[in-house]
């Protein structure tokens, strides 16, 4: 069963084309329910592991003979000799469905339509088994396992802030929540995607020319990049710091509608510097990524973050001083590895 989908899925992936001769002001043949229905017999061919063997990186062309009812016949295969190849390829054939004929100025005419495709290479089997065999061990069902470096983090936690400067005599100390996205090389450099979330109720309206009354706890959203560095790595410990550059906007005042010319958003930028302390959760876990062996594990995330925001309102723009607990998923990828036997 799994031979038989390994070969359907190829034939199927494999860049199908079929096109006919035609000229300028002229159309079909095509097939009714389109090319991939002229695909579909072939999708169910079972070929031998040897048949595969020859077929793959090879171009198959066939040619069918399109008559002016459009009933395809096929006429001839290239790109294989094999017998068995061929007789599977016909058999194919015959259950193709029928086509639009071409048609010359409203007139319908035979014409010739070819179907090309070529096979990739075949994955073997025990890649397949490879990844079953990876994936369903303990980490201490490893001789050895080595990380490359690499390795891919989701976090996602709750923020507690407060501001220093100006905005102090207007906000608050609020909360909020934070996302980030980080890839990190072999040597511990990386980069990614922040945002965070905030919200700080007011002391005091802020002094805008606006009538409308203020939000209680503006919102204030930060989206930007980071750039990190991972270091004192040690058994279940370790650290990051990271350097942060966001685009900053504040909400104000409430949004009535979608054009509305009394909405107050501050914008700017915020900058920032954030250390992490990580500590792991329980066990490395094998898994699999995108084909490639890994293991993941689970964390939480202490972090402290200095912000100098910047707004284009004197009295909202300062320093703000960040704590937070998340949760972090690393996924680090794997570059050799050895099972106990």
């Amino acid at each position: 069963m799994i031979k038989s989908t390994i070969i359907a899925a190829a034939l199927c992936l494999a860049a199908l084309q079929g096109h006919a001769q035609t000229g300028i002001g002229n159309y079909g043949p095509e097939p009714i329910g389109g090319t991939s229905k002229v695909a579909l017999p072939f999708y169910k061919i079972n070929f031998s592991e040897a048949q595969k063997q020859l077929l793959q990186q090879k171009e198959i062309e066939l040619v069918f003979f399109i008559d002016e009812e459009g009933l395809p016949t096929l006429e001839d295969i290239k790109g294989t000799t094999d017998a068995a190849i061929l007789d599977s390829l016909r058999s194919a054939a015959a259950n193709i469905p029928l086509f639009h004929p071409r048609t010359v100025n409203g007139v319908k005419e035979s014409a010739l339509y070819f179907l090309q495709f070529q096979l990739p290479v075949y994955e073997p089997a025990a890649a397949e088994e490879r990844y079953v065999h990876y994936k369903t061990r303990a980490h201490e069902d490893f001789e050895y396992i080595h990380k490359s470096g690499q390795r891919l983090d989701i976090l996602m936690g709750a923020v507690a802030n407060t501001f220093l400067g100006k905005p102090n005599e207007y906000l608050q100390p609020g909360g909020g929540m934070k996302l980030d996205m980080m890839f990190t090389g072999k040597k511990g450099f990386g980069g990614g995607m922040v945002m965070s979330f905030y919200g700080n109720k007011l002391k005091q309206p802020y002094p805008i020319s606006s009538g409308r009354e203020q939000n209680s706890a503006p919102p204030m959203l930060m989206l930007g990049v980071a750039a990190n560095k991972a270091f004192a790595e040690k058994e279940r410990t370790e650290f990051n710091a990271q350097l942060e550059l966001a685009y900053a906007v504040q909400n104000v005042t409430p949004k009535l509608e979608y054009e509305d010319e009394d909405w107050v958003q501050l914008k700017g930028f915020s900058p920032g510097v954030v250390v992490n302390y990580l500590i792991k959760l329980g066990k490395d876990r094998a898994s699999f990524y995108y084909g490639a062996p890994t293991l993941y594990n689970h964390y939480l995330n202490v972090h402290g973050a200095v912000r100098p925001v910047f707004f284009n309102l004197k009295e909202a723009t300062g320093l703000m001083l960040e704590v937070g607990l998340s949760y972090r998923l690393g996924t680090h990828f794997v570059d050799e590895y050895r099972l106990k036997q």
